[in-house]
């Protein structure tokens, strides 16, 4: 480390890069023990739903994937199938694209 760099206080390229990898692992590792108390929640949300009766599961007519989906007033539905991206009940708006397409 040369005299200017060793008084300025910067970190050289190989420590940026050892901080960079430090700080890497310790979220990787954060990561992998916050996703299973994730899913526990989510997996507890979702039965407490079903047994309430606030839960509607629905078929995709395209690529017949289940779709499980909350009821609750003021929540927002969306009718794409998270599995194909196609509307869950074949029933797609007709979009300013398609419009385009057939002229």
């Amino acid at each position: 480390m040369t005299r200017s760099r060793k008084m300025s206080g910067k970190l050289t390229t190989k420590q940026l890069q050892a901080e960079l990898d430090t700080t890497t692992n310790e979220f990787r590792s954060f990561v992998n023990a916050i996703i299973p108390e994730v899913m526990k929640h989510s997996a507890l949300i979702y039965a407490l739903l079903e047994d309430m009766g606030k839960m509607e599961k629905i078929t995709c007519v395209h690529c017949k994937e289940e779709v499980a989906r909350p009821t609750l007033s003021g929540l927002e539905q969306n009718d794409d199938c998270p599995a194909c991206g196609k509307n869950l009940f074949g029933t797609e708006q007709t979009s300013l694209d398609d419009i385009l397409e057939e002229e």
